[in-house]
């Protein structure tokens, strides 16, 4: 099982997120609510999307063979304007630079098994996640 604390920092609407591993991340939201010192909420998930796309991207890239250098993942999504701002559509742009000849079809095949087959945020946002909660006094 997986599990990360959000904690609130004392101060506006600033967290403290920490992860099993052992590490830590910050979440803030800009003035007047936050002092901007960290991501937004929003900003994580759509990270945590490129992140785990980009991870499994590398390892079949390597595992196909094909002379990548480089990699950033791009990912933007569009929002509701009304609360709660849910996405409405969120887009995933691999940039690719390559150090050598490689195959389209198996560069394709990466891409499209690092998204749809080997991404548990993608499968979570794609397929519907229920998200419970409960109370506890401290």
């Amino acid at each position: 099982m997986q599990k990360a604390v959000a904690r609130w920092a004392g101060q506006k609407v600033k967290f403290e997120i920490h992860s099993n591993s052992g590490h830590t991340a910050i979440a803030d939201e800009p003035p007047v609510f936050g002092d901007d010192e960290g991501m937004r909420p929003t900003e994580m998930l759509l990270g945590a999307l490129g992140a785990c796309t980009g991870v499994n991207a590398v390892l079949l890239l390597k595992k196909f063979r094909q002379p990548f250098k480089s990699l950033d993942v791009e990912v933007e999504g569009d929002q509701e304007k009304e609360w709660p701002h849910a996405f409405t559509e969120i887009r995933i742009n691999f940039k690719v630079g390559w150090d050598g000849k490689h195959d389209k079809q198996l560069v394709e095949n990466a891409l499209d098994m690092a998204v749809n087959k080997y991404c548990p945020v993608d499968a979570t946002l794609s397929h519907g996640t229920r998200v419970k909660f409960k109370r506890t006094d401290a």
